[in-house]
């Protein structure tokens, strides 16, 4: 069973400043490492095919976004394989900057520790 992440504002994310329309179309997720990683933000349903992308599976209310999943596409993924059918979420926000694979997991490891620390101050504050 899959328990989604509740990660909400900084210092894990942070938006484009009020009034910019960018915010639609970009979030940036920081890693425990404090680098921050910017992700296009696309439709559940309208993510294109991005080959061993670094993707962050968002459930959205509001201003609020919720983790529900996050992973690395397949190489081979066309878009059209099942690979999200399972995932309850709004948006995809999907890493395109890394340069090779090594850098790609390199993303999602520091993306993945965060959200570790951030659910267990999470529990630890209710």
């Amino acid at each position: 069973m899959f328990v989604p992440m509740l990660i909400q504002g900084s210092p894990i994310s942070i938006n484009f400043p009020l009034g910019s329309n960018d915010n639609e179309r970009f979030w940036y997720w920081r890693g425990a490492s404090g680098k921050k990683y910017i992700h296009s933000v696309y439709a559940a349903s309208a993510c294109p095919p991005l080959p061993g992308a670094v993707y962050v599976a968002v459930r959205r209310i509001g201003q609020l976004r919720t983790v529900t999943a996050m992973g690395r596409f397949s190489p081979f993924w066309d878009g059209t394989s099942s690979e999200l059918a399972d995932v309850d979420a709004d948006e995809i926000h999907v890493h395109l900057l890394a340069r090779d694979d090594v850098a790609a997991n390199a993303v999602l490891d520091d993306l993945q520790e965060a959200f570790v620390e951030s659910r267990q101050t999470v529990s630890l504050a209710a």
